[in-house]
Formats: C-alpha cells, structure tokens, sequence
C-alpha cells in the first residue's frame, strides 16, 4: 500500500555576472525571504535555504483601482553555485489544487533537476494561500443523508459560494494565472523559465507558452489537459475506458481471471445492488479498521460512494492493483476493502483542500465553452455517477468571466515540449496529448503502459525530465526505460518487482488525490 506523502537567498556567485543575474540580485531581496524553521512553524523548510514571499498583485489586472491580492512563492535553491539561471516552475491540478503544498512531496522527484536549477513553486490566485477561495463543505452528519439529499445540500452551499464570491470570481481563470505567473517570473529576475504542469497544471503550462514564447525554454506536460477536454463531458467515457483496461489485464492473467473474473460485470452487480439497497431506505452499512490509526469506523456505502471510489482509484497505479479484489469481495457482500479504499481516499482529498470557488471558476468559465444542452442530458455517465449534469447546475448559476475568443484557439508552439501519459489515465489519456502534440512543432510524446494519472514519479521518468530540461531537446535522449514501467501485477502478494520507488509511489497517490477529488 503506497505510503501518504505528502530559500536563504542565492550565494553572491549566483548572483554576479551578466545583466540576468544581476536583475535577481535587485528584485529577489524584496520579494523572499529565509521560509520560516522549526521554532515559528514547528516543522523544518523542505530544503536547506529554501525560500517563501508573497507577490502582490491587481484581482482585476484591467483596473488600477482594483484590490490588491498576494500571490505565493516558495523557491528551492538549487544545488550548484553556479546555477543555471532558466529554474523550473512547477504547477499542480485541480483546478484548485495548491503548488506550495504539492512541494512537499514531489520536490524529491526533481532532485537532478534541482541540482543546477531553482525549483519554484507558485499557489495560483485562488488556491492554496494565495487569496484562496473556499467554499463551505458537506458536514459529516450531511454525509450520512441520502445522496439525492446529500446533493441538494451541495448545491445550496455552491450557490452561497457563488454569492459570496461573485465580484471577484470572473478574475481566477487561467489566464488570469499565467499573468500572475510572468508577474513571478520578471520580479523573481528570470528571462527564461522551464514549466511542468500535471493535469490541469498542463493547461497552465501550455498557456503561458501561448502568451510569453520569449520566456518559455521548455514545457514539460505530464496527463495532458487541454482547454478542449471539457473534463466534465469526456470523464465518464475515459474512466470507463481505464477500467475496461484493467479488466483486459486481469482477464489475461491466468491468476487473476480464476480469482475474480470479470471485474467490470462485477462493478455493474455491485453498483445495482447498492443502488437497490439505496432505493429500499436500507443502505449498506460498512464496519471496517481505518487503515491509518486501525480505530473501527462507520461507512454508509451507496451507490454514488461506489462509482467515486472507483473512479478515484483509477487515478492511482498503485490502488487500481487493489480494484479486482475490492470488486469481487464486494459482489460476495464483503465491503471492508472497498471501505478501506474510500477513506484513504477521502483522507489525501481533505488533505490536498482544493478551493472549491477556484476550481469551478475555471470549470464553468473555459471547459463550458465546449459543452452543450445536449451534451449534458445524452453524455452517460459513469455507474450512476453523473458529473456532466452535477456540474451544469453549478455552472448555470456560477458568475461568469470575460475570456476572449481567441483564448478557445489551439496552442501552437515551437517550444521544446515533452508529453507524459499513462495508459491507464482515467481523465486525461493520451488521446488528448495526440491532440495537443499536432500543434506544438518541437514536442515529444512518451506512453507509460504502467502508469496512470501523472507519470513524472514513475521509473526512469525523473531521469529523463533532467535530461530533457539540460538540453532543452530530447536528442540522444534515451527512453528505451519506459518500456520497463509495466503494469502491477493485478494480484495482491505477486512476486513482480514495482519499477516505481517509494517516492514515486507517494507523489503519484497524493496527485491522484488532488485531481480526483473534484471529478
């Protein structure tokens, strides 16, 4: 089971010499800062040196007069002190998620990166601690209501959101992001920059590409997403499609098909007879060991929390291994798994604490663009789970932002580019970096057959991202190594050796997490 995962100012080297240098030299005192130590936080900064500051910036960049609000940075130094003076951004999904908080558990990941470039983490407007906008969450006691309730009562508190929020809400898309992040970048000192995105982050990526080629040296772009995905409309189908894969593996593996079968019947029986249960006023009632302090807790399992659980975890490769045994136990009426996978599950989403407000600033005011009324009542959704028409209702209240029109026109771009995907990717498959890739001129697309949403933590991946960012090209790159990332044996306590260390292993559960939590 994958474990939980989770800058004192440049040396006077790095910062002498050419014009580009010395533009740090003048503009990063005033804007980092040492990150606080144990004695202020109770915790150490994530690297020696590591630095922390906040920028401000206008909530309507259009208005002078309008409010000021600060956006967040963590620097890690690099190791050298020499530094190279192109860093890398790197920016989480969600949307909603948080970029600072991401750090503390996939910094490890870009360790040969960071032994000559700065890593910068940068919470865009909306999310973590810059100017986040949250809304009023689902009460454990709403938790236990049935789901028809359960939603109404999430409708309301996304409508008091929206109230709450409206004059600012037209002003966090990404767009909006990208300027803020150039904003970064120039008081910061930096000419040129190198950006990854995973997920929605990608988006990110590719459009600040878009508005600021002469700043962008290389994208790194890990479970595409562009602005053409439309999660909501798309995401029944992908999952699907994830799941009928893990289900051809299984049957395929002469272990695993004479223990469980046909899992994706199997998910069908369970899904209706959960759905049954529901209907009949008697839900299923789950007692199990929360697999992290092993205390007994109370789930009630309806079909909703079924179709959720598997969804989220086919973000994981690591807990998608778990998903025959937990489907087939649960057809034979033994839940316990499944529970015990639904509240890791809701433990990294809690944690991971996507800005609700943010995230469906973004949803309703790009994906929508591409969604249609009849796009909302013909999509079918995923085992009951309907996020097409949940998020329309959300949508057909949410304020609205003024995007132009070219901002729906694909990417085209020279810049080098580099396109991760894992073939069992739920919500972002590699059909959509296909896309991407027609328009970016200097890009190179690599599949992971192990992997499933983000892939950056999986293997030699790590290894061949430093190498990429060193050249800014992917000549005489080697990539033979991906082959060996397969899939996890489909069987518990099969001995196969993972390609993905524990690290890895942890950074790709709590990015699942992130991503999965708002489908």
């Amino acid at each position: 089971m994958r474990k939980k995962l989770l800058l004192l100012l440049a040396i006077a080297t790095w910062l002498g010499g050419c014009g580009e240098q010395q533009a740090a030299s003048t503009t990063a005192p005033t804007l980092l800062k040492p990150c606080p130590g144990f004695v202020e936080s109770g915790k150490p900064p994530l690297v020696y040196g590591a630095e922390c500051g906040s920028l401000l910036v206008k909530e309507n960049p259009a208005d002078p007069a309008s409010k000021e609000i600060a956006v967040e940075i963590l620097r890690l130094p690099a190791i050298s002190p020499a530094a190279q003076q192109d860093p890398l951004f790197l920016i989480q999904g969600g949307p909603g998620g948080s970029s600072i908080e991401m750090a503390s558990f996939i910094h490890t990941v870009f360790a040969d990166v960071r032994k000559n470039r700065d890593l910068v983490f940068v919470d865009q407007r909306g999310t973590g601690k810059s100017n986040p906008l949250r809304c009023e969450q689902l009460s454990p006691a709403d938790m236990r209501l049935p789901d028809a309730e359960q939603m109404e009562k999430y409708f309301l508190l996304m409508q008091q959101c929206a109230d709450t929020y409206k004059d600012s809400l037209p002003f966090y898309t990404t767009l909006h992001g990208v300027q803020d992040l150039d904003a970064v970048r120039q008081a910061l000192g930096y000419n040129k920059i190198n950006l990854w995105g995973v997920s929605y982050g990608t988006r990110v990526a590719l459009e600040y590409a878009k508005n600021y080629p002469q700043a962008t040296r290389t994208i790194i772009l890990d479970g595409v997403a562009p602005k053409e995905i439309a999660l909501a409309k798309f995401s029944a189908r992908d999952a699907l499609a994830a799941l009928t894969a893990v289900n051809a593996e299984c049957l395929a593996q002469a272990d695993c098909a004479k223990a469980f079968g046909d899992i994706l019947q199997k998910t069908e029986n369970v899904y209706a007879r959960l759905q049954l249960a529901e209907q009949s006023g008697s839900p299923v009632q789950v007692s199990f060991a929360h697999p992290v302090n092993q205390q007994v807790d109370q789930l009630t399992l309806t079909a909703k929390n079924f179709s959720m659980l598997i969804f989220n975890a086919l973000y994981s490769r690591d807990l998608t291994v778990l998903l025959p045994q937990a489907i087939s136990e649960a057809e034979h009426e033994n839940y316990r798994l499944l529970a015990t996978l639904f509240s890791m599950a809701m433990d990294q989403s809690q944690k991971m604490n996507i800005a609700d407000a943010m995230h469906f600033s973004v949803l309703c005011n790009e994906d929508w663009h591409y969604v249609s009324a009849s796009d909302v009542e013909t999509t079918a959704p995923f085992f009951g789970m309907n996020v097409i028409k949940d998020k329309a209702r959300v949508c057909s209240f949410w304020p609205k932002a003024s995007l132009p029109e070219s901002y729906w026109s694909p990417v085209t771009s020279n810049v080098p580019a580099l396109l991760l995907s894992g073939k069992h990717d739920p919500v972002t498959p590699e059909v959509w970096a296909e896309l991407v890739a027609k328009d970016l001129s200097n890009a190179t697309r690599l599949l992971v057959a192990g992997g499933n949403h983000g892939v950056s933590y999986e293997g030699c991946v790590p290894q061949i991202i430093a190498q990429f960012i060193e050249r800014a090209s992917m000549q005489d790159v080697k990539t033979d190594c991906v082959a060996n990332i397969k899939p996890l044996p489909l069987m518990l306590g099969a001995n196969q050796k993972k390609s993905s260390s524990s690290a890895a292993s942890s950074a790709a559960s709590s990015v699942a997490a992130a991503e999965g939590v708002v489908p």
